[in-house]
């Protein structure tokens, strides 16, 4: 009788400590998880979870938006999900101010600001809509003209700027759409411009 009792309340140990486990890494976690060093991790959590004067730095923000809003949104639904459920609306809010706040560092990097003032917002618009494939949606030849002249490294940064914010299932055509346009864009500047 004393041998079985031991075994039993080390089984209710067990069980109860596995009650208390949090949930495992989703599969999304567990491939985001590598690509975002753990130093700015801790700086994400901190500041998602509303840790008085946490504010991810500037090069922590950068990295966040290369992460994407994909894995940025699966964290925030991590830490919800280990935080008491007073707290879920807070953490979720925390997140969102957090990502959107990092995407603007990001806008106003050196590469995108200079690139940006190479376009004017009606071409950024049209290049933004086409390369999202929006039906119907292609730049005009002179917006063409506009893009060619930013350049190849301009027009790859706001492609990858345009991945980070939307959903990870639309990365390959994204990237597939910016490659088009930019060819379709030199084949219009090859060509010479049709007088009115």
């Amino acid at each position: 009788m004393l041998v079985v009792l031991p075994g039993l309340e080390a089984r209710i140990l067990v069980v109860e400590e596995s009650a208390k486990a949090p949930p495992p890494y989703s599969p999304i976690i567990a491939s985001c998880a590598p690509k975002l060093p753990k130093n700015c991790g801790d700086e994400v959590k901190e500041s998602v979870l509303g840790l008085e004067g946490s504010v991810p730095t500037a090069d922590c923000c950068r990295q966040l938006v290369r992460w994407g809003k994909t894995c940025h949104d699966a964290f925030a639904q991590l830490l919800v999900s280990r935080e008491p459920a007073s707290q879920k609306s807070s953490i979720l809010s925390n997140s969102k101010t957090i990502w959107e706040g990092c995407v603007d560092v990001e806008e106003s990097s050196p590469i995108i600001s200079s690139c940006a003032a190479k376009l004017s917002k009606n071409c950024g618009d049209e290049v933004k809509q086409s390369v999202l494939g929006l039906q119907g949606s292609v730049p005009t030849d002179k917006c063409c003209r506009q893009l060619v002249r930013s350049g190849k490294t301009c027009h790859d940064a706001f492609a990858q700027l345009l991945v980070s914010r939307e959903p990870a299932s639309q990365k390959s055509s994204i990237l597939e759409n910016s490659k088009t346009i930019w060819e379709e864009c030199v084949e219009v500047v090859a060509q010479p411009p049709v007088s009115s």
